[in-house]
């Protein structure tokens, strides 16, 4: 749905410039520059969106960690901040990055 709704606003030109796609689907390739949009409106949202692992005793959204992982030269976050910096990982990543 969301990727519609952003695919829908882009021009022609520019679809074929720019890939839109879900997180699982970029598992494997990599692209220059990834932006991750979080469509989340409230914690419970951002929750259900998300895909929690513990790894080496840390606990990892491995959809976040996927599209990080897959950004060569630049990785943009685009989100509520007030709900994403109320999820432990998101606000350890919000505060690396201010």
């Amino acid at each position: 749905m969301q990727c519609n709704a952003i695919l829908n606003s882009m021009s022609a030109e520019d679809r074929e410039l720019i890939t839109v796609d879900t997180v699982e689907r970029f598992q494997g390739s990599e692209r220059d520059i990834i932006i991750f949009s979080v469509s989340a409106n409230s914690i419970y949202m951002l929750d259900l969106l998300a895909n929690y692992k513990l790894i080496d005793g840390i606990n990892v959204d491995r959809k976040l960690n996927v599209a990080i992982t897959r950004a060569k030269k630049k990785f943009i976050l685009l989100g509520n901040y007030d709900i994403l910096s109320q999820n432990p990982i998101y606000n350890h990543l919000i505060n690396q990055l201010d």
